[in-house]
């Protein structure tokens, strides 16, 4: 059963030795009660609330990438379809250049430089073992050859970064990750900006949920369990931040362990599982009939049992329906509670004011 959050009503429960005050006892005998249809029940408090949230099945952060052109240039052939399965490293579009083929000869010049300078230092080591030239020529050759083999390493990690690779005489982007296409961004032979996005692929299993929630809700902790029932997936909750928008809300985003049949880009509706952190201060959680339930000026609670009758004790609603209710605050360990014959204590309590 899913209890709908409301706003909450009022500071946290007030201790029972300070109600005396505000709450005065109402004294009635047993007989009383039973005419009255005053019936006490016990209640425990309650490890977990239930709370009901829209949420939306979004893509992991780390399922998707967007292939973008690494310079400018012009896309004559694109190799791939919307829906079309990848595999990382796949060509998906041609790619054409001025400064792409003046990368390649900045490699290919590197290359020769760097192999130039090892065989330099290969001849000046054995001249310099033989004793043939100095020690300072031989450190200038040693420096030579480190700075071309760093300038060759700089030119590859250049093109390996920009994701192309050359076949024949035509240059072909490559898929960064195995996934599924779900963008084309761009057109047979249409020129492009260096940087411009062309292809997006993404894993469609690496999904996530987010859920917005409003101020009125209870704050979810990391590891709170989260279902969606219907859809037959679950998680818990990775992370809580603010929403940024001035709302007061909160963005809390949701790890699946269990996929269920999701789908990208649908609404559906989650249940937020909170647990019970154990907070001395705030008190327990009570879950009660929604019944029982007490409205009395500006305050909610209950109607506690005594020994001579009952008294009202003010409670925090966190969360309610039509059946049941959720309430924080401090009640004895053995409370017993009115569920029935609400309306009648309400009026003995207005009577005895």
């Amino acid at each position: 059963m899913f209890l709908y959050p409301l706003l909450l009503a009022g500071a946290l429960a007030l201790p029972l030795s300070s109600l005396a005050a505000d709450a005065p006892a109402l004294s009635f005998s047993p007989e009383q009660a039973r005419s009255l249809g005053v019936r006490f029940e016990p209640i425990r408090p309650t490890e977990r609330l239930e709370v009901a949230a829209h949420a939306r099945v979004l893509l992991r952060p780390d399922a998707q990438a967007v292939l973008g052109a690494p310079y400018a240039g012009a896309v004559p052939r694109v190799l791939v379809a919307v829906g079309q399965q990848v595999r990382a490293g796949q060509a998906v579009a041609a790619f054409t250049s001025p400064q792409l083929y003046e990368a390649w000869r900045a490699l290919q010049e590197a290359q020769s430089q760097s192999r130039l300078a090892r065989q330099a230092l290969e001849r000046d080591k054995a001249l310099y073992d033989d004793g043939i030239i100095a020690a300072s020529r031989w450190q200038a050759t040693q420096a030579r050859a480190a700075e071309a083999a760093a300038m060759a390493q700089a030119r590859r990690a250049e093109l390996a970064a920009s994701g192309v690779q050359l076949a024949g005489n035509e240059a072909q982007l490559l898929a960064p990750r195995a996934g599924v296409v779900t963008e084309v961004l761009v057109q047979p032979g249409a020129r492009v900006d260096a940087t411009a996005p062309l292809v997006r692929v993404a894993d469609p299993k690496a999904l996530e949920l987010e859920l917005l929630l409003g101020r009125e809700v209870p704050l979810p902790t990391v590891g709170d369990r989260v279902r969606v029932d219907l859809r037959g997936a679950a998680g818990q909750v990775a992370g809580v931040a603010p929403v940024g928008d001035g709302s007061a809300g909160m963005r809390v985003r949701v790890a699946l362990d269990r996929l269920g049949d999701l789908r990208l880009g649908e609404s559906v509706t989650a249940t937020l599982v909170l647990a019970d952190g154990g907070n001395a201060k705030a008190g327990s959680r009570w879950r009660i009939a929604a019944a029982a339930l007490v409205h009395w000026q500006g305050q909610t609670g209950v109607y506690l049992a005594t020994d001579k009758g009952a008294r009202f004790v003010p409670l925090t609603l966190e969360a309610s329906d039509e059946a049941v209710a959720v309430l924080r605050g401090a009640l004895p360990a053995d409370a017993r509670i009115a569920v029935t014959g609400i309306a009648a204590l309400k009026g003995l309590q207005a009577g005895g004011q």
